[in-house]
């Protein structure tokens, strides 16, 4: 079963490339990111750092990249675009669904920015992975797309974001 960081763009990300996302990934500090998700052991981020790779996909599925970082049989981490309009209104129905019993400050402005979105992108990852630095990959790889998107993200416990500042700000959580 699959667990999804969903970033909302109200631009297109369609030009990010791999070497982009790696370029990025240059200035994370990965380590000060792990303890926000809950992850102490440096020895475990170094391990994945260091098994790290980001690649281009077939694009089967709408699947662009394919993380990995560990060993062969651990689940990759994918990341995905939409922009196919059908499945863009889908999307969109089912957030708005989704905040109809969410609260918090910034519900309203999650349903103005969704009437914007031009772009769906999509990180897949295990549950097992928000245990480990999969969360981590996945929720800073969220917020770099989100920034260059101009997007709100959908955590996997249908949590919303913005990023202001380079500083994730939560909007809204389930009712």
């Amino acid at each position: 079963m699959a667990a999804w960081f969903t970033v909302y763009c109200s631009r297109s990300v369609g030009r990010v490339t791999a070497a982009d996302i790696l370029a990025a990934m240059n200035g994370w500090d990965f380590h000060t990111a792990a303890e926000g998700y809950g992850i102490n052991d440096d020895e475990e981020v170094d391990r994945a750092l260091a098994s790290l790779k980001l690649e281009p996909d077939s694009g089967r599925g709408g699947v662009r990249f394919r993380l990995t970082y560990g060993p062969p049989e651990l689940r990759p981490i994918l990341i995905c675009a939409v922009t196919a309009s059908e499945v863009l209104a889908e999307e969109r129905g089912e957030a708005e669904e989704l905040l109809d019993e969410a609260s918090g400050m910034g519900v309203e402005r999650v349903r103005a920015h969704l009437r914007r979105v031009v772009e769906v992108a999509a990180i897949e990852l295990g549950w097992s992975q928000l245990e480990d630095m999969g969360v981590v990959f996945a929720g800073m790889v969220s917020e770099y797309l989100a920034g260059v998107g101009d997007g709100l993200i959908r955590d996997p416990h249908d949590v919303w974001w913005a990023v202001e500042d380079h500083v994730p700000v939560q909007l809204a959580s389930p009712g």
